[in-house]
């Protein structure tokens, strides 16, 4: 393979901390010689407090080379969320799949566990409007008269269903369990998957030791469209910081160039905040930035996810 495309912002230029973003052109024009597996994995879910049960599922992509009777290999499970009108099929299945099989290709990254969830409570059903609009029922607070509660669903439901069932370091589905694995396992998302990432820093700050919002800023519990106070996405963000000084954690943030002005403005102050250490080692910093040039889309999460898993899990 040739040289990868490097983009390197200095000081000043795009935000006033250096950043660095990697292209890896062979994500989209590879072919994998070794790719993994995808699985469809149902569940039903209760917490929203409507007296509701809903029937929802994820997609579990297992690297190459996994093999389910050997329990003696454990894996590291990154949850992935999309952004607004898309689904949990983006990657899982069809033509990009093979973007996150290049991902280990090179054996440059550990391979781990990504599942791929959504907040929508039917996105099948609801096809013809979401991927208008995205405008339909969820869990993640942007649905009237539905709660907020899609945190919740990974604590009581996507978790254990996932990591009890795949060859996860879960042993225990309790919360104490899931408090006790929280090193080996991360949260991501992209645009709207990314204020779900922010909201799960505060939220399930105990449960999830790495994050990763992509071109999205925090609204810190607020609204889609609130652009909080620096006051506000300070307190926000260092609540659980507080509460849990024992416990380590990195943020890994990402976006585009043109994309994201928001999530730039913020990040410059978040990453000055008391209780963050700026840098791309996570044995002696929390926070780290990574900005390429592209614009607003999913599609091209997996160039994102190329710099993000060369840091995240690293030294547990």
């Amino acid at each position: 393979m040739s040289e990868f495309r490097k983009i390197i912002t200095k000081p000043g230029e795009v935000i006033d901390f250096e950043t660095y973003f990697e292209e890896n052109p062979y994500l989209r024009t590879g072919v994998p010689t070794k790719p993994g597996k995808c699985e469809r994995l149902e569940y039903t879910t209760s917490v929203y407090e409507d007296g509701k049960t809903y029937q929802k599922y994820c997609y579990v992509y297992l690297p190459y080379g996994y093999e389910p009777e050997d329990k003696s290999k454990k894996y590291n499970v990154l949850y992935f969320q999309h952004g607004n009108t898309c689904d949990p099929q983006m990657f899982s299945v069809g033509g990009n799949k093979p973007m996150i099989d290049m991902l280990f290709e090179s054996g440059e990254i550990e391979p781990c566990i990504i599942v791929f969830t959504t907040y929508y409570f039917d996105p099948e059903r609801d096809y013809k409007e979401r991927i208008i609009t995205g405008n339909v029922p969820a869990g993640d607070g942007n649905w009237a008269g539905i709660k907020g509660n899609y945190y919740k669903e990974f604590i009581e439901d996507v978790i254990p269903a996932v990591e009890m069932k795949y060859n996860t370091y879960l042993e225990d589905p309790s919360r104490e369990g899931i408090k006790a694995t929280r090193d080996h396992r991360a949260f991501s998302g992209y645009s709207r998957g990314g204020m779900c990432t922010w909201n799960f820093f505060n939220r399930n700050f105990e449960y999830f030791r790495w994050y990763a919002p992509m071109s999205c800023h925090t609204v810190a519990g607020g609204a889609r469209d609130d652009k909080p106070s620096p006051d506000k996405v300070i307190d926000f963000l260092t609540a659980p910081i507080k509460a849990h000084p024992e416990l380590p954690f990195y943020i890994y943030a990402a976006t585009g160039g043109p994309d994201g002005a928001e999530m730039k403005k913020q990040l410059k102050y978040i990453a000055k905040a008391e209780g963050f250490s700026y840098g791309p080692d996570p044995q002696k910093h929390n926070i780290y930035v990574s900005l390429s040039d592209y614009y607003h889309t999913d599609f091209l999460v997996p160039y994102y996810l190329w710099n993000i898993l060369k840091v995240l899990f690293k030294g547990v």
